[in-house]
């Protein structure tokens, strides 16, 4: 090699191997204060690339772990609520069926459905002041909402809370009419029962009686529409339309008849039919002062007279009572057989309508219509049978939200569980990539450090040689 002066190529060659030791340190240094190995894009671009996806996918999860928390914490606010609105309705319903009974007097009614409204004015208050953080989750303004539960978009689960206060609960109601006391009674025809995503078929017999079209509604089960049947009959005994006295015979669905002999009163039919009331299956309701009679099957079996004689037949009127409670038109005796129908009531949480050659012969509407807690009252005995009705289908229908949101919050539980195994899971893998390896960074920073040393001192060495030139010189 040339002895030259102007260029030191050793010097640059040990300059050159000095700056890369003293990057290489300075880089070490910058990884161990930081303790990431990619600080900038010239470190790892595709790690940073990959490294910043994973926190943005952390970030993420990290909030939607708190929306479930949020919507956990809303599920169990509204579903608190709703148990106290349920133990609401039990008191109510209890109310009801004392009220139902045939011992309490009219001040005793009275005195129930003052405590009954009461608590129907709870029931609405709880709906409407049951918030979360300002927003009310049981007057029906929360409807259906999506929580985001996922680190990217759409990720989401819908919760649904309906409106719970009693001007909105209840049930969706379908009564029959009264139908006219005939020889043969219902007309026969095919019933055609739509709801809740359901349709069944009831096919009505002619002379039905509303215990077998009750089963048959029940047995179809469409859309949670339950059937129940009762039957009541009114009789008059027109006392100067009878010469000497009335006779005829009775009886109760498949049972025995029994022989009504020498009425010429309202009263004197009321002692026959009370002396064969456990024989007939029936209540007896006799109003001395009313002048007014009724017998009840509760089983909803037909009621037939039969074998009318003169007198009976001009004396005795018999009407029969629709679903919600009320007396048709009266029909007398007939020489041959005389069929009163009893009543069908449907309830159902949800809507439901009829159709088909049988539904005229029974109910007059085709279509059900809600009636809600806010409109019962347990002043009257109907009154209140017509209330256990309706809170039946209000606590059902409470009990439907609060399994929905039984469900959503076992699924925002299984949500969480899985976002957190995510989460721990990017957390290591962003580590992976990110993080500094301080075992082999501080190697590294040995060797960086011993490098940078030696070549300051072979530099310093280096420098020197083109000095030599000046002993040849001298």
């Amino acid at each position: 090699m040339a002895l030259t002066v102007n260029t030191n190529l050793a010097s640059l060659t040990v300059q050159n191997n000095l700056n890369k030791a003293s990057g290489n340190l300075q880089n070490s240094m910058q990884r161990l204060s930081s303790g990431l190995r990619i600080n900038s894009a010239k470190d790892d671009a595709a790690g940073l690339q990959i490294s910043n996806r994973l926190t943005s996918q952390i970030n993420g999860l990290g909030t939607a772990i708190k929306n479930a928390g949020d919507g956990i914490s809303i599920a169990q606010t509204a579903e608190g609520a709703m148990q106290e609105s349920t133990n609401i309705l039990q008191k109510m319903r209890t109310l009801a069926l004392a009220s139902a009974n045939g011992s309490p007097s009219v001040e005793d009614r009275k005195s129930n459905n003052a405590e009954y409204s009461a608590l129907t004015a709870e029931l609405t208050r709880i709906a409407t002041t049951t918030t979360f953080g300002g927003r009310n989750l049981l007057d029906g303004s929360f409807g259906t909402t999506a929580f985001q539960v996922g680190a990217n978009a759409n990720q989401t689960i819908n919760m649904s809370l309906g409106d719970v206060s009693a001007n909105n609960i209840g049930s969706q109601q379908l009564k029959s009419k009264a139908i006219v006391p005939t020889a043969t009674g219902v007309g026969a025809g095919a019933i055609v029962l739509v709801g809740g995503g359901q349709t069944g078929t009831i096919n009505v017999t002619a002379g039905d009686s509303a215990q077998t079209t009750a089963a048959a509604i029940n047995k179809a089960a469409v859309g949670g529409v339950t059937a129940t049947a009762s039957t009541e009959a009114q009789f008059t005994v027109n006392s100067g339309a009878i010469a000497a006295s009335a006779n005829f015979t009775i009886k109760v669905g498949s049972g025995s008849a029994v022989s009504i002999v020498g009425v010429k009163t309202t009263g004197e039919l009321a002692d026959q039919l009370k002396s064969n009331a456990a024989k007939l299956g029936i209540s007896v309701n006799y109003d001395a002062k009313a002048g007014t009679l009724s017998v009840k099957s509760d089983t909803g079996e037909n009621i037939v007279m039969d074998n009318g004689d003169a007198d009976a037949i001009a004396g005795i009127k018999v009407l029969a009572k629709d679903g919600a409670g009320v007396y048709g038109a009266a029909t007398g005796l007939l020489a041959g057989p005389l069929q009163v129908t009893g009543a069908v009531s449907l309830n159902s949480a949800n809507s439901y309508s009829m159709s088909g050659a049988g539904v005229a012969g029974l109910f007059a509407t085709t279509v059900s219509a809600k009636t809600t807690v806010a409109a019962t009252d347990v002043t009257t005995a109907a009154n209140a049978q017509n209330a256990i009705d309706v809170i039946s289908q209000a606590i059902t229908a409470i009990d439907s939200q609060r399994a929905d949101l039984g469900a959503v919050q076992n699924r925002f539980d299984s949500t969480v569980a899985n976002l957190r195994s995510i989460s721990d899971n990017s957390t290591s893998a962003r580590g992976v990539i990110q993080d500094v390896d301080f075992a082999a960074e501080t190697a590294q920073l040995t060797k960086q450090q011993t490098l940078q040393q030696a070549s300051t001192a072979i530099l310093s060495q280096a420098n020197q040689l083109p000095s030599a030139v000046l002993k040849l010189l001298g």
